[in-house]
Formats: C-alpha cells, structure tokens, sequence
C-alpha cells in the first residue's frame, strides 16, 4: 500500500504539531505493511499555511530519517489550494510538485465552488503540470455533478480519493459519492489524508481493500495502490 496523501510533516499546518506526532503516525502506517508515502502539507495563500518548499525541507529530515528506519520511503510535496497565484507560486519554487515530477496534489473549496476553477486547471497543465485533484468525492458543491469530473479527467486532470471515505469516515453523501466515480472509473489513486494519529487512519486499510476489490476488481485495486502510485515517482506518464 501506497499513501498519496498525508498531513505527516510536523508544525506547519493542520496535521501532525511536532515529530513526536510524525513517528506515532508512521508507526501506525509501518503496522499496516504501508511501504511509501507522500507527505503534503497544505499550502493556502493568504493563510497561516504557507510554509515554502524549502522551509518544509528542515523538518522533513527528520521525519525522513525516522522513516527510513521504519522501511518507509517519504517524498515531499505541498496540497496546494487553487487560486489564481498557483503557477507563479509554482514557477517561484514555493509550492512543490510530488517528488519533483511533473505531478501535483491540489484541492478546490470543500463547501462551494471557484470562480473559473477549469482555466485555472487548463493554466496548470499548460505549464506542464499535471493537477491531481484530492478527494473529490468530498467537495459538496459538486455531489450532484459527476459531470464536472468527467471534464476535468477529459482535460487531463487526475482524481486521489481519499480511502476513508469509502468506510464512511466523512459521512455518507462522501461514500456514496466516491462509489460513483469509482463505478465511473474517474480515480486514479486513494490516499489516507491523515493528519492525526487520532484518526486511526491506516487501521482502517484492511477492510479499505477488501472493499475496494469488492467494487472494481483485484486489478484496479492494485491500480489505485500501487501502480499509479509509483508511475508518479517516477515521473512516468499516467
């Protein structure tokens, strides 16, 4: 199992406060056999979360060097929030891609929708970035508009379903949401979102692929949490 997704670098956003936060974290992510994970704190303009690319490699070290010990291999990126400044902050070195590559996790407004949302995905990946939209399933402008998902993947825009969803951890209008675009077989990779080892996050990855082999197969379960993944790393083409 592979983690696209986390809030595992300590003191510079909503997730893990300080390094004693981290480990207990990817204790709990060793326990479950998770091999590599993404870390990707929130980067939001205008907020308190706008610890650069550079400042974010300080503590990442740490975590990193804990990590190893652990048989876990850690990469650096940011959950950039969308708005009219991502390319530039992108261009300037202060957002990161995932692992340098061409890939990076973004989100939109969980509650309501941006303001010319798709030309700012189309100025992403005229930039030679390619956007991966996290947890779409939790956006609750769009629940009822599968459609607008069908557009972004059509644009070239990858979809990273966040896997408690599908056990229920944000409600039920989520899960069956998240069912939808997996039927409509719109996600490209699943990833925890931790930001607490409160979560009891990685526990839940047992049943996660049960039930994911349940709905798409044995093979795009492996798709979403392993293959794609790694195709990331590498930078390869997806």
């Amino acid at each position: 199992m592979n983690d696209l997704h986390s809030h595992i670098l300590f003191g510079v956003d909503d997730g893990a406060k300080v390094f004693e936060d981290s480990k207990a974290i990817l204790d709990s992510a060793s326990s479950v056999g998770v091999k590599n994970i993404v870390l990707t704190p929130h980067y939001i303009v205008d907020s308190r979360y706008m610890s650069t690319a550079n400042d974010n490699l300080v503590p990442f070290k740490q975590v990193k060097d804990y990590a190893d010990g652990l048989g876990i291999n850690v990469y650096l990126a940011n959950e950039v929030y969308l708005s009219k400044e991502v390319v530039d902050l992108y261009k300037s070195g202060k957002t990161a891609t995932i692992n340098n590559s061409r890939y990076m996790l973004v989100e939109i407004p969980m509650y309501g929708k941006l303001n010319n949302v798709k030309s700012i995905f189309f100025e992403l990946l005229s930039a030679g970035v390619v956007p991966i939209l996290a947890h779409p399933e939790r956006y609750t402008a769009y629940h009822g508009d599968i459609d607008f998902f069908k557009e972004l993947r059509q644009m070239g825009v990858l979809l990273q379903a966040n896997y408690p969803s599908l056990l229920g951890f944000y409600g039920k209008d989520a899960k069956k949401m998240l069912k939808k675009l997996l039927k409509a077989d719109l996600i490209s990779f699943v990833g925890s979102d931790v930001h607490s080892i409160n979560e009891h996050k990685y526990e839940l990855i047992p049943k996660m692929k049960q039930k994911l082999t349940k709905l798409v197969g044995k093979e795009k379960m492996s798709e979403l949490t392993e293959s794609n993944f790694m195709k990331v790393i590498g930078n390869e083409l997806i």
